[in-house]
């Protein structure tokens, strides 16, 4: 790079911080080198890129892969969990009911599970019910 101008001298020059004889002679400057010329573009690139992040939630777009995790995917994982956990359930079910334990080990263990379940199941009812209403649901990094 130029002796001359550092890069905080072109950043002054790229945001109009320069004295207009200062600008001018820069200007000459750039006109005669094409390494000044090349590291003006690079900040210039840099700029514009910097100007264009928005951090702001309202302006999140979707992509692609969002409609189709929304539509495809999302839906596939959730039906494929349902019918493995019915699947698992109902063969355990089995097993147990056929099993040659006592009737009150089965009774004991069933009530066991059904209050794992019932509360599982409530809390799971809560969050859901609690999502509608999030006022943090939208927010995006």
């Amino acid at each position: 790079m130029n002796e001359r101008y550092s890069p905080d001298d072109l950043m002054r020059f790229l945001d109009g911080e320069m004295s207009p004889d200062e600008r001018a002679r820069v200007e000459v400057e750039i006109g005669r080198s094409t390494e000044l010329q090349r590291e003006l573009a690079i900040y210039q690139g840099m700029r514009s890129d910097f100007l264009s992040l928005s951090f702001h939630p309202a302006e999140y777009h979707r992509s692609v892969w969002d409609q189709v995790n929304a539509t495809v995917a999302r839906p596939i994982g959730w039906l494929l969990i349902v019918v493995g956990i019915t699947v698992w359930t109902a063969y355990g079910a089995y097993v147990f009911s056929a099993s040659p334990l006592d009737p009150w080990e089965k009774l004991a263990t069933g009530a066991v599970v059904i209050g794992v379940l019932t509360l599982l199941t409530s809390v799971i009812w809560e969050r859901y019910r609690e999502w509608g209403t999030d006022p943090y649901k939208d927010v995006y990094r």
